[in-house]
């Protein structure tokens, strides 16, 4: 797992601003990302590393669903993942999505980038970050993906703006148990039953 400088050189000195645009300036981009973190929580995973996921309290009070899938390019092309997105949001009112990789866990000062709408950098800005954990959302915060390390993504937002989002076959329970053996063949039979029990209440049927 890649673990990056300080957060200030972080910020300050990094390479990505040559591919991404930076959403604003400095005091923006930390009150994005405060909003941001807002959804999630820490948790300790099965490794005894520290991660982030959806909080279940955000899920519960804003009515939101998730659907666990493989990760975005990498276990499965980006066509098939990307494909519906970028047309559901639309319909959704979403036409600007920003990405943050969060480091640490849950980062205070990291940069935030405006992510051109297009299926060629969303997959870029997956691809590049998947070794950690990170985020795409939109500003009003109506739709998140969480990275979770390169295992897998997990949707959250609306169940209709969900199901609008992805294709049939990665919705619901199989889908859902499909993904799961393939990560335990990787890391081993019950690494994944702390994070299914913790989303189960918002799972995709």
């Amino acid at each position: 797992m890649y673990d990056p400088p300080n957060p200030e050189d972080y910020f300050d000195n990094n390479d990505l601003d040559k591919e991404f645009k930076r959403a604003g300036l400095r005091d923006r981009q930390v009150k994005l990302l405060s909003e941001a973190v807002e959804m999630l929580e820490a948790f300790r995973t099965p490794s005894g590393q520290d991660g982030s996921r959806f909080s279940n309290d955000w899920l519960g009070r804003h009515g939101w669903k998730v659907q666990m899938v493989p990760s975005i390019g990498y276990k499965l092309p980006d066509e098939e993942l990307l494909g519906p997105l970028l047309p559901a949001l639309r319909g959704y009112g979403i036409s600007t999505l920003l990405g943050a990789s969060l480091y640490p866990v849950l980062p205070k000062l990291s940069p935030v980038w405006e992510l051109d709408w297009n299926e060629e950098q969303l997959d870029y800005f997956f691809d590049i970050h998947r070794t950690g954990y990170h985020m795409v959302w939109d500003e009003k915060r109506r739709f998140a993906i969480h990275g979770n390390d390169g295992d897998y993504d997990v949707y959250a937002g609306p169940e209709d703006l969900i199901r609008a989002a992805l294709p049939s076959f990665l919705l619901g329970a199989a889908a859902t148990l499909e993904n799961k053996l393939g990560i335990e063949q990787e890391h081993g039979p019950g690494c994944m039953d702390g994070i299914l029990e913790h989303y189960a209440p918002f799972m995709l049927d």
